[in-house]
């Protein structure tokens, strides 16, 4: 794959669309699209199988845009990373399916939870991009905001559609999980 961007970026610098200097930034931005698109389309396809397109959408919509800030764990590997995030897709859309008691209480539980813990310790530095006081200040405060934002979206739409409001509120959940997820890592990686 790095060699097919390798060379639409080269025919870009042939061509006059992009400077030599900036080749790696390029590189770089054409694998994150088309990681991005792979696993959006990957989704959606999870989401027609499972006749949940609608519901997969909200969460896909609502964890990508509170990850991009929050963060969390980060598997090691781009198979597992993407095995990973299929299957916290089709738990969610199972948990979005279900019906049964207690079902509502649980996933506000669980949401109030992780959304104090996203508010509390957002965002989490990776060791590939450690993180000043400014920068965590401002993340920390937009990671806020987006928590802020699903809790009360999800919440509106309790009384509308129960099964959107748990695709909304999955996203808070599953980023707080990822945020334990990323402490039982650290604590591994010291002993």
């Amino acid at each position: 794959m790095r060699q097919l961007f390798e060379k639409i970026v080269d025919f870009m610098e042939e061509n006059g669309s992009v400077r030599s200097e900036y080749r790696e930034v390029y590189l770089f931005a054409l694998q994150t699209v088309v990681v991005y698109a792979f696993n959006i389309a990957t989704g959606i396809v999870i989401g027609f199988v499972m006749g949940e397109v609608f519901y997969c959408s909200i969460f896909l919509a609502a964890f990508i845009i509170l990850r991009q800030e929050a963060g969390g764990y980060h598997a090691s590997g781009w198979k597992r990373c993407y095995f990973l995030s299929c299957g916290i897709l089709i738990l969610t859309l199972l948990w979005v399916k279900g019906k049964f008691a207690g079902q509502t209480y649980i996933t506000m539980i669980l949401t109030f939870i992780s959304g104090i813990g996203i508010c509390l310790f957002a965002p989490l530095e990776d060791q590939n991009k450690p993180l000043d006081k400014q920068e965590k200040r401002v993340i920390r405060r937009k990671a806020q905001i987006i928590t802020a934002m699903e809790l009360i979206v999800g919440t509106g739409l309790l009384f509308f559609d129960r099964k959107a409001a748990y695709a909304a509120w999955s996203s808070v959940i599953w980023c707080g999980l990822s945020y334990l997820a990323w402490a039982v890592k650290k604590y591994a990686d010291k002993n």
